[in-house]
């Protein structure tokens, strides 16, 4: 009676495992499970590298820089941007399980217009690798499969309506750091800044140790009675900390005719360690309108966008509102020096 009395309660045992595992996997048939079935990484500074690839665009490379990302081995990458990435690696979860009659259809779309997610945390070859189809007819989430298996599942974020696809299907253009300044004023050298419809206004602030100096570009200039306030010099020279663009737009189709044109400003800047850059800025407002003429830096600060061809050969568009206030005339650095303030 003992031993048939442990056998009934073995058996028992066994019978409720084996319903909890029938009744577990009605549920993950019904899509009511979250997990994440190995595609997530647990922390994105396991991650080394990732590399995207795409049937109709270049294939994307970044590797890890300390705390910084390298794409291609040459761009710093747009945190702004890239962060759309991790936050899939790190959060997506398992919506549900697409039927076995969708699955044929699924991998044929994913095998012609898929996206290859190679993620590397460490070694030479990649943790994980994620294809990434289409996203779902409701846009609610999108199909992956986890490399090695045929196994569709349809992943998302949890608290974002919409699909994951977007987030990688980017050209390179798009994850580019759009940063143009980001010079601490202890790290400048010199500014120079020209004006070639307006050279009265050009000057050079030279940021020497013991104090920034400014001097017009052309000679036999009349001198403002006024000494050069030091504060709005100083002002103007941290300007260039932290300045980005709005986009980057190489494919520009009257990108060769633009630069043909004479600037409306011409900013070099020269660093401490050497580095010197150029900047063309063309008034977008007058190119794409075909109104006005902005020749002043007053009449540059009224525009509402700009075009900027760098020494890298990069155009990109910025806002004035950004960028306004580096647009600035040698006479206007001569104020009383109780007027801390640049006023537009």
């Amino acid at each position: 009676m003992k031993k048939s009395g442990i056998l009934f309660i073995v058996l028992l045992l066994l019978s409720s495992a084996a319903y909890f595992l029938v009744i577990n996997d009605r549920k993950e048939e019904n899509g009511n499970l979250t997990s994440d079935r190995g595609f997530n990484v647990k922390s994105m500074d396991d991650v080394q590298k990732i590399v995207i690839k795409h049937v109709k665009l270049q294939p994307l490379v970044f590797t890890r820089q300390g705390k910084q990302w390298l794409l291609n081995g040459k761009y710093s990458v747009d945190d702004a941007v890239f962060i759309n990435v991790e936050k899939v690696l790190t959060g997506m979860k398992m919506l549900y399980i697409p039927s076995k009659a969708t699955t044929s259809t699924i991998l044929e779309s994913i095998k012609k217009n898929g996206i290859q997610l190679d993620v590397y945390e460490g070694g030479n070859q990649p943790s994980r690798i994620i294809s990434i189809g289409t996203d779902t007819q409701k846009g609610d989430g999108t199909f992956m499969i986890l490399g090695g298996t045929d196994q569709p599942y349809v992943m998302h974020l949890p608290g974002l309506a919409g699909g994951l696809r977007s987030r990688f299907e980017q050209p390179l253009e798009n994850f580019r750091d759009k940063y143009l300044f980001k010079d601490q004023i202890n790290h400048i050298d010199y500014i120079k800044v020209e004006y070639p419809k307006q050279n009265s206004s050009s000057f050079i602030i030279e940021n020497k140790a013991e104090k920034a100096t400014i001097r017009p570009l052309i000679e036999n200039i009349t001198e403002p009675a006024l000494s050069a306030n030091h504060q709005l010099i100083t002002a103007y020279l941290s300007g260039f900390e932290s300045l980005g663009a709005e986009k980057l737009i190489n494919q520009y189709p009257a990108k060769d005719s633009v630069i043909a044109k004479i600037p409306n400003c011409i900013i070099e800047l020269k660093r401490r360690d050497g580095i010197i850059k150029h900047f063309k800025f063309f008034d977008y407002d007058d190119i794409e309108t075909v109104t006005g003429n902005s020749r002043s830096p007053e009449e540059i600060r009224g525009q509402n966008h700009l075009l900027v061809y760098t020494n890298e050969k990069d155009f990109y568009t910025v806002q004035n509102r950004v960028f306004g206030d580096i647009f600035r005339g040698y006479q206007e650095f001569f104020k009383p020096e109780n007027n801390q303030k640049i006023s537009k």
